[in-house]
């Protein structure tokens, strides 16, 4: 019994073998002979089945050409610069990705690749693409797109207009290794993680602090010391060379311990840097330069640095008076010989403004006030001696003998102190000398004629024998014409 019972058994499986590999067989000459890619088959999410070779070959490459399309946006902070995947040299590693979508359910027997087909359409299968960047392109489209988003680090600005201070905000400098970022984007390219889209990449980068801000700035609000002189007499030449170099000064900022020279600020003395010719000091004359008049701007600057009270490194006085300031209270500018320096000594920052009106030029120094309200200052000029100007003579050849003229009257030397006077509650409580100076005298000058007068010329007078024999001849002739007649 149990023998037929295994007999029977035997030819039930061969009974099912043989209608399986019917049934297989029929499942493959329908389904599984064909040329297309198998259903279920896709391709970075695109469905590919039942697509030719060729057919699947030109969807990658559309999904390609799209991609290359998309953008990568570089951020730093609030900035953006962008550029398409195309422009760094986007390109699929496995280009062969649909020949082994192709490939899927065509190997092995019959029964294998029924088994495999069936479970791709079930089941399904997709082959990621892979992706890479040319470095170089890389490289080069993040340095040019990403220059952009670098910034020079600037302090905070302080300017001056309708009587009002306007702050700039600092800016922090921002540089970056574009080489590191490139090679940053690529990884994150070539990652499975990434899902092909539009790329947002913040860049990494270094900040470099600005060394001033804002916030130092709103301290300069008071007026420190302000000094105003007269040009209004001068040519037209040095009243232009007078309102350049207040321009060139203007919106000088100084920040605690920094210096100025005022030579720096308005050299080259030029027609480029906008001067004309006027009158200058040179060797006891006056003489045509370009810049004559310069010394006027440093001087009142002078003064108003006095008044602020602010620490003078270098200053010297003229080599002969100025019409325009009292004795010692002038500062000379002559090459870099003769320069007007000085120092910020204070707590905070300040800040000089420069101002004319076509007739008078005038310098204040703003910042934060740091003296007693009850404290005050003047500063008074004490002249030490006099030196009056010796005459000198000089012979002139085109000038008649004892005759003189004055060619130039000459100049008064002399040396003189400044001093600087401090009240309390109106009452002097100190005098502190500031500086001294020393003003030569020019002789004064007369020309002398040494020209010989002429002999004056007579006129020769006639013979007195010769004319009484030119009478007698005459009155011979005469008697001679007259008989003639008779």
């Amino acid at each position: 019994m149990k023998k037929k019972i295994g007999i029977l058994l035997l030819f039930l499986v061969i009974i099912g073998l043989a209608g399986f590999g019917v049934y297989s067989w029929n499942y493959y000459s329908r389904y599984i002979d064909v040329d297309n890619i198998y259903p279920g088959v896709r391709i970075q999410g695109m469905d590919v089945g039942g697509l030719s070779l060729e057919e699947a070959q030109q969807k990658v490459e559309d999904y390609l050409d799209e991609l290359s399309e998309k953008t990568v946006t570089l951020q730093v902070g609030e900035k953006e610069k962008s550029f398409t995947f195309r422009q760094m040299g986007l390109r699929c590693v496995n280009e062969d990705a649909t020949r082994e979508a192709e490939k899927l359910g065509r190997e092995g027997n019959i029964i294998k690749r029924v088994l495999e087909v069936q479970a791709l359409a079930v089941r399904g299968k997709d082959i990621p693409l892979e992706f890479t960047t040319d470095a170089d392109k890389t490289k080069k489209i993040v340095k040019k797109k990403g220059r952009s988003l670098e910034t020079k680090k600037k302090n905070a600005q302080l300017t001056r207009k309708d009587g009002k201070f306007v702050i700039k905000d600092e800016v922090d400098g921002i540089s970056i290794d574009f080489g590191a970022n490139a090679q940053k984007l690529t990884e994150l390219i070539e990652s499975p993680d990434w899902d092909q889209q539009d790329v947002q990449f913040a860049m990494d980068y270094e900040t470099d602090p600005a060394e001033h801000t804002a916030d130092e700035l709103t301290a300069v609000q008071d007026e420190l010391g302000t000094f105003t002189t007269s040009y209004a007499d001068s040519s037209e030449g040095r009243c232009i060379n007078v309102e350049n170099g207040a321009k060139l000064i203007n919106g000088t900022l100084l920040y605690p311990g920094e210096s100025m020279s005022v030579y720096d600020k308005v050299a080259p003395f030029n027609a480029e840097n906008g001067y004309r010719l006027a009158g200058s000091y040179e060797n006891g004359t006056t003489v045509q330069t370009y810049g004559g008049g310069i010394c006027q701007v440093s001087t009142t600057l002078y003064n108003a640095v006095l008044r602020a009270e602010l620490e003078v490194t270098e200053r010297q006085n003229h080599s002969m008076t100025v019409h325009y300031v009292e004795l010692s209270e002038d500062a000379a500018i002559a090459g870099t010989e003769k320069d007007l320096k000085f120092k910020n000594n204070l707590d905070n920052p300040v800040y000089i403004e420069g101002k004319t009106t076509g007739s008078s030029i005038t310098f204040t120094i703003y910042g934060k006030e740091y003296r007693d309200k009850n404290r005050s200052i003047e500063f008074v000029s004490e002249t030490t001696s006099t030196n009056g100007p010796s005459e000198k003579r000089v012979n002139d050849s085109s000038l008649e003998e004892g005759k003189t003229v004055v060619e130039s009257s000459g100049r008064t030397g002399y040396t003189a102190k400044l001093w600087k006077v401090i009240y309390e509650n109106g009452k002097e409580t100190d005098r502190v000398q500031v500086n001294s100076s020393t003003y030569m005298s020019v002789p004064k000058v007369v020309r002398v004629g040494t020209k010989k007068p002429e002999p004056e010329k007579t006129e020769k007078k006639p013979d007195k024998k010769d004319n009484k024999k030119d009478t007698k001849k005459d009155n011979s002739k005469n008697n001679k014409k007259s008989d003639k007649k008779k």
